[in-house]
């Protein structure tokens, strides 16, 4: 995903490796991440490129490849590997990279390279219940060599869909969090003055669910302002009427908007994150919230408790308003007695650092 900073946050890793890397679009991005402009200047022992003219194709090759299964740029990449002859092929998430890679390979591949597939969230969690993809992932794990997810929960999955090859260590997809950003002075509850809430509603998100939520413990919140990224139109619409029916402080955030150092401090200032979805992997922002000191509340489609116990954070295992607004109130108890935010930034120290992360992703290509 050239647009994707979870993609240009994973290639960053290998800048100081012998690898050479051919980077094929599966999705449809009409601009490059700043991160990945930076990569393909590169000065460093790694050498990153793009597939002829990808830049610009991404988005035609991805409209009309809706209509022909991936036709256009299985064949274009079928194409590149015979003339690349890469020693591994990386489809990095599997509802667009992986089923392109799977028209490409067809039910085999040349011989001197792997496949690795890489669970993005919910790529088997979700899409597992249609009929559809659940014929098209079984048949990739079918070919795949090596296999990587950000959750045990996914592991398991995978072997029960029939793959039988190699798991690499479960780790983030995007890479770890910086000695810097972790060794910073977490913020005391009384200087926490912010409840950060996941803005985007559709397909699996329902930030929704999470203004009903506040809108019902609204008396309790007064002291708190209510900041909503990530937004959708509908979540902005929604998120400002609450603020005029209640009385709340409410700011919103389109996605997008909001640069990653923003979202950090957002976290950094915030005592309670709350993440509502369908479905998930890690979540990211979750994370990056514990990271920064903030008590998550989260969906338990998401392997949430992998990170986080009864005593910091909130797993919501009804997406109901009146359990995510007592799961709010539980978050905030918990952010008032501060072990908790102690208790998520060692938590992602031992398991979520740059130095972690890294160390597992070089085995990756090795």
């Amino acid at each position: 995903m050239y647009d994707s900073l979870h993609f240009a946050r994973w290639l960053t890793q290998f800048q100081d490796q012998e690898i050479e890397f051919l980077l094929f679009p599966s999705s449809p991005h009409r601009r490059l991440h700043p991160k990945l402009k930076e990569l393909l200047t590169n000065r460093g022992v790694a050498r990153y490129s793009l597939a002829f003219l990808s830049r610009y194709y991404g988005l035609p090759f991805w409209l009309v490849d809706q209509v022909l299964g991936n036709l256009i740029r299985g064949s274009v990449l079928r194409f590149l590997i015979s003339t690349f002859r890469p020693n591994y092929i990386h489809a990095l998430e599997i509802q667009n990279a992986g089923y392109i890679a799977l028209r490409a390979l067809g039910s085999g591949k040349p011989k001197e390279a792997k496949l690795i597939v890489t669970n993005y969230g919910s790529d088997l969690f979700w899409f597992r219940k249609f009929p559809k993809h659940l014929e098209k992932i079984k048949r990739l794990l079918l070919i795949a060599d090596v296999y990587s997810c950000e959750c045990a929960r996914d592991v398991d999955l995978a072997q029960e869909l029939g793959f039988f090859g190699q798991v690499m260590p479960v780790i983030p997809n995007a890479g770890g969090f910086s000695e810097e950003l972790l060794s910073q002075r977490l913020k005391n509850f009384s200087e926490r003055r912010i409840i950060a809430v996941k803005g985007y509603h559709g397909w699996v998100g329902r930030a929704h669910v999470a203004i009903e939520a506040l809108g019902q413990i609204s008396g309790s919140l007064k002291n708190y302002e209510i900041v909503f990224y990530s937004c959708n139109q509908s979540t902005m619409r929604k998120a400002t009427a609450l603020g005029l029916r209640t009385g709340l402080r409410i700011k919103t955030y389109a996605k997008g908007k909001l640069p990653h150092s923003q979202v950090l401090d957002l976290f950094s200032n915030s005592a309670v994150y709350v993440g509502l979805s369908e479905s998930d992997g890690i979540s990211t922002s979750l994370l990056e919230g514990m990271a920064m000191g903030a008590v998550p509340v989260q969906t338990a489609t998401s392997c949430c408790e992998e990170w986080f116990g009864p005593k910091s954070g909130v797993a919501i295992r009804s997406i109901d308003p009146g359990v995510v607004a007592e799961g709010i109130l539980n978050a905030l108890e918990l952010a008032r007695d501060g072990e908790a935010a102690y208790l998520n930034q060692q938590t992602i120290k031992s398991k979520a650092s740059e130095q972690h992360v890294r160390e597992a992703a070089l085995n990756f290509y090795r």
